[in-house]
């Protein structure tokens, strides 16, 4: 008998797409439940879920993430484990961590990347929870927020203990040296710029012509600002503001810290420029504009953060078709390349411009300087001339030299 498929729970705005009698026909009492008074009003386990999601409502982009993350949670307690969430123990976990390396039957969890449901709200049959297994990052990244519900479910009296919580009595182990190698050259992004420059328009195409125009933009924004994607999808022109004659940007970011960065001329100009292209009334954002920072066409929407990194990713395929012949080892390297690379170049090279450790910091909104700390591939040029003096050559003809005189 074939198996139930695996359909999406959640909605964005936290309504249940599926029977609550799903998530409840396996909400046992729990043995991880605590009996005290609770700090939130949660009779079982989804009203817990629901408790701690609402505290991202005004958070989209990390909202998104963390629903994605608990609902994968959920599906597999349904299909897979078959427990409640407070009843989940270490080794469930340790299970599940294992299920999301290679989930299992592949053809229930795995497809490609569709809308979770049909444009009148019933579920899409073709949707799946995973594209594929996850990498050991994406791994680390969903336990790291699942630890935090689970945290948040034992601070509010719902959970006694938080079965995630034995890594952190593991000893820290010291961690290879990270070098920051995901970022895109300027001889790269240039050619993508090109690319773009140059491709074959119809002029009487309007939309055509607003998506390459868009493209640009996109790229020279996020180069220029070393915004997330995320941050880029969420923020508008208003949060361009000027202070004696200088521009900052004003954008609010993980963990809902607002951080202000500053804007170079080359990107006011590219800004001028875009809102001339596009048909907005000013070159440069009015106070307080509502307009999106990247807009669709209507100007009037903000696209999302899938469809900026879809839009990149069409960009760097092109370049890489285009310079294929001449530059094999660059196209290849775009091919590979996301959105994220482009603030990585963003704090590269703001260092090597010289800019001090704590601004690129600062800038970058990195809540620890170890994180920025990991470009250090910046200064690799100097040591690399500086290699350039060893040679045997060099040390052949000194011998010859001396044993001659």
């Amino acid at each position: 008998m074939d198996q139930a498929p695996i359909l999406p729970l959640f909605e964005y705005d936290l309504s249940l797409k599926s029977s609550d009698q799903e998530l409840l026909s396996i909400n046992s009492a729990g043995y991880n439940k605590k009996s005290d008074i609770q700090l939130i009003n949660a009779k079982d386990d989804l009203t817990a879920i629901r408790s701690f999601l609402s505290e991202y409502t005004d958070s989209p982009g990390t909202l998104k993430g963390y629903i994605k993350e608990i609902e994968n949670l959920l599906l597999w307690c349904i299909h897979i484990q078959k427990k409640a969430v407070s009843d989940l123990r270490r080794d469930d976990l340790v299970a599940y961590q294992a299920f999301l390396k290679s989930p299992k039957p592949k053809k229930l969890w795995c497809g490609p990347s569709l809308a979770r449901f049909k444009k009148d709200g019933s579920n899409n049959p073709d949707w799946r929870p995973f594209v594929k297994g996850l990498s050991e990052t994406s791994i680390k990244r969903a336990v790291a927020i699942l630890d935090s519900f689970f945290n948040y479910l034992v601070q509010t009296n719902y959970l006694v203990g938080n079965p995630l919580a034995v890594n952190r009595r593991r000893k820290k182990r010291q961690g290879k040296p990270k070098l920051v190698d995901r970022y895109l050259e300027l001889k790269e992004i240039h050619a993508v710029l090109d690319t773009l420059a140059t491709y074959p328009i119809d002029e009487s195409d309007d939309t055509a012509l607003f998506q390459v125009i868009r493209a640009r933009y996109i790229i020279m924004l996020l180069f220029y600002t070393g915004m997330r994607i995320a941050e880029a999808a969420e923020h508008r022109m208003g949060n361009f503001m000027q202070r004696e004659n200088n521009w900052f940007l004003r954008v609010t970011g993980k963990g809902k810290k607002t951080r202000e960065i500053p804007v170079p001329n080359e990107l006011l100009e590219v800004l001028a420029e875009f809102r001339t292209s596009v048909g907005l009334s000013s070159r440069e954002p009015k106070f307080r504009e509502r307009t999106p920072l990247i807009p669709m066409q209507n100007l009037k929407q903000s696209i999302s953060t899938r469809r900026i990194d879809q839009i990149l990713r069409w960009t760097f395929n092109l370049a890489a078709d285009r310079i294929e012949t001449k530059a094999p080892r660059q196209a290849s390297k775009l091919r590979s390349a996301s959105a994220h690379w482009l603030r990585h170049s963003y704090v590269t090279y703001l260092l090597d411009s010289g800019a001090p450790l704590k601004v690129a910091q600062e800038n970058a909104g990195h809540t620890d300087i170890s994180t920025t700390m990991h470009y250090r591939h910046v200064n690799q040029t100097d040591r690399h001339a500086a290699t350039q003096n060893l040679s045997l050559a060099t040390g052949i003809k000194k011998k010859q030299k001396t044993t001659s005189v």
